[in-house]
């Protein structure tokens, strides 16, 4: 059955679905690339962090080679640098200049332990020696320390991720610590062989200052997303208005050829024909219908035509009917 103009949606109405569709779908779009442009800033972020740890460490492995290659290095002893009483078992741990100045081997971890304590007072790197069977007390490592240290002996070269220190998050990485023929002047009682895995070095980066950056990031990327996203909407707006009253202009005009269309309709149902055979009664001129009544030929034809009419009389019936008025006219003398 044809919908009717009335009852019909019109077409501004039709089109608003479609746009609040199309504006979801764009939203959910923009979000996702956003959800995901974020994930890459905080991946970026970490790896940041981690190459900066890397690099510290490799930094900190570096000159503990080097030390570890000469076998420690020679410093005056001071409050500050006392003699290393894990090194007492050595001759030559403490000599003495011909001026009479008091110098004490430094071994390579003394060394990296007080570049490391120098670094954590600065609030920067913080590097850290341990080892499951540390020499020192101070080198236990801690719990993340001790499972990281697990897994390097099984293989693992290296051990990295976000941990929080003190309160504060800080990237953590930790790479082994191989026996070389300069260290087992202090661990060979221990019974490490040159190339064996004794502990691991490792370093903590601070993420705070990376974070910070990563926000300010983050921040500069929803502000771009949320300019594009009402740029969008602005543009998808007006252009549903502009279709919207396109649409509405192709409607009117159908409207107004439908209307025209039943006024035609209708004139052309008012312009009626006499055609074919009447049945007509011979003596009272009754005409039958399509349906068998009979109707007065006056009435007939005036449903079923355009005529009307006016009644007269002919000069037959008036000097009939009124042969004292009639004087040949066609109507009756009215004087």
């Amino acid at each position: 059955m044809k919908q009717s103009a009335a009852s019909a949606p019109s077409g501004g109405t039709r089109i608003w679905p479609f746009v609040l569709g199309l504006a979801l779908a764009g939203s959910l779009l923009l979000a996702g690339s956003l959800w995901w442009n974020v994930k890459q800033l905080n991946r970026t972020a970490l790896e940041v962090a981690r190459t900066h740890a890397r690099t510290a460490l490799a930094k900190d492995i570096l000159y503990r080679r080097w030390a570890a290659t000469h076998g420690g290095v020679y410093v005056p002893a001071t409050e500050h640098t006392p003699p290393n009483p894990l090194l007492k078992d050595i001759a030559e741990r403490d000599l003495t200049t011909p001026s009479g100045r008091k110098l004490t081997l430094i071994n390579p971890a003394y060394m990296t332990r007080q570049v490391n304590e120098l670094s954590s007072q600065v609030g920067q790197v913080q590097g850290h020696i341990t080892s499951l069977k540390p020499l020192r007390a101070a080198n236990k490592p801690d719990a993340w320390e001790r499972s990281a240290l697990l897994a390097l002996a099984k293989g693992k070269p290296e051990v990295s991720g976000v941990e929080f220190m003190n309160g504060q998050p800080y990237m953590r990485i930790i790479r082994p610590m191989k026996t070389e023929p300069g260290c087992l002047k202090c661990h060979a009682k221990q019974g490490y062989k040159v190339g064996d895995v004794r502990g691991g070095v490792s370093v903590s980066v601070p993420m705070t200052p990376l974070m910070e950056l990563n926000r300010a990031d983050k921040y500069t990327l929803l502000k771009s997303y949320i300019i594009l996203w009402l740029v969008g909407m602005i543009a998808l707006g007006l252009g549903a208005r502009h279709v919207k009253r396109r649409i509405t202009e192709r409607d009117q005009a159908e409207a107004a050829r439908e209307r025209l269309i039943r006024e035609l309709e209708d004139a052309l149902t008012q312009v009626r024909t006499l055609h074919g055979l009447l049945p007509v009664c011979s003596h009272c001129k009754k005409i039958r219908d399509k349906r068998g009544n009979w109707e007065a030929m006056e009435n007939y034809i005036q449903d079923h035509s355009e005529a009307d009419f006016t009644h007269s009389l002919c000069p037959s019936c008036a000097s009939d009917l009124y042969p004292d008025m009639y004087n040949g006219e066609s109507e009756p003398n009215k004087d």
